[in-house]
C-alpha cells in the first residue's frame, strides 16, 4: 500500500498527488513513468508520468486528467489513504547528457514531465527554454528552468 502524501487540484480536472514511495523516488529520473492501482476492487492498472520525486522524503509526485474511472477512483482518494500498487519507475529517462542548448515544448497536462527534465537539464549546465500553453493556445508562457519568464503572453 502506497499513501498519499499531498493532494491538490490544479482545475477541476487535473490532480496533482504526492505518493510515499521510497523505492520508487530512490531511482525515478526524468521522462519515466509508473503503473499504478488504485484498489484491488477497482483492479486496472493506469501509467502515468512521474512529474516529480523527492529522494530525501521517499515520494513520488503524479499529475493526471480525470478522464475516465480509474482517475475518477483515484481522484476521490484523500491524504493520509492509500492505493494498492505502485509500480516503477518504469520506461527509459529522458537522454540529458552532452547538450548546451535546449528547447523543452509541452501543452496541457503533457507538461508534467516538462518540469523534472528541464531540471535535470539545467543542473547539468544547459542553456533550457520552455514553451508551455493551455487548451486553444489562449495563454502562452516561454521561460527558462530557473522560473524566471522570458516572455508571458
Amino acid at each position: 500500500m502506497y499513501k498519499i502524501i499531498n493532494k491538490k487540484e490544479l482545475n477541476p480536472t487535473v490532480m496533482l498527488m504526492d505518493i510515499e514511495a521510497p523505492f520508487v523516488a530512490a531511482k525515478a529520473q526524468p521522462g519515466q513513468f509508473i503503473i499504478l492501482r488504485v484498489d484491488e476492487e477497482r483492479g486496472e492498472r493506469i501509467p502515468l508520468t512521474i512529474s516529480g520525486y523527492d529522494r530525501e522524503k521517499g515520494t513520488v509526485r503524479i499529475i493526471f486528467q480525470i478522464v475516465g474511472g480509474t482517475t475518477k477512483a483515484l481522484s476521490m482518494k484523500n491524504e493520509g489513504e492509500y492505493i494498492s500498487d505502485f509500480c516503477g519507475p518504469l520506461g527509459e529517462a529522458t537522454k540529458t547528457e552532452n547538450l548546451k542548448k535546449v528547447l523543452i515544448v509541452g501543452g496541457g497536462v503533457g507538461c508534467a514531465i516538462a518540469l523534472p527534465v528541464a531540471q535535470k537539464f539545467a543542473a547539468l549546465g544547459a542553456d533550457v527554454t520552455s514553451v508551455m500553453a493551455n487548451s486553444g493556445l489562449a495563454h502562452m508562457s516561454v521561460g527558462s528552468a530557473t522560473g524566471k519568464d522570458k516572455a508571458d503572453t
